[in-house]
């Protein structure tokens, strides 16, 4: 009977000791879980301005790329557009 009882004591300790494992595992997935949450946000947020940055760097190369001759150009075109443009909208209106 003594034997038995000895062996309940061992294994409500060991029950113990996983119940006390089990609770800190579960804080430390709570921990993980905040953790992994505010590093998702930054990435985010960093994606927003790495975004911005190419944008902005996209705009600085068009202008630098350009020479002014290729500039000129580039406008002589888009005035046609805009002449081919109003004509048709002015066609639509007619």
């Amino acid at each position: 009977m003594e034997d038995l009882d000895v062996q309940i004591k061992k294994l409500q300790e060991t029950i113990s000791v996983l119940l006390k494992r089990y609770k800190q595992v579960q804080k430390e997935n709570k921990q993980f879980k905040n953790l992994n949450e505010q590093l998702n946000k930054y990435l985010k947020q960093q994606e927003i301005l790495l975004q911005k940055e190419q944008q902005k760097q996209t705009a600085v190369n068009l202008v630098l790329l350009h020479s002014d001759d290729e500039k000129k150009i580039l406008q002589q075109k888009i005035n046609f557009y805009l002449k081919d443009i109003d004509k048709c909208l002015s066609l639509l209106n007619a």
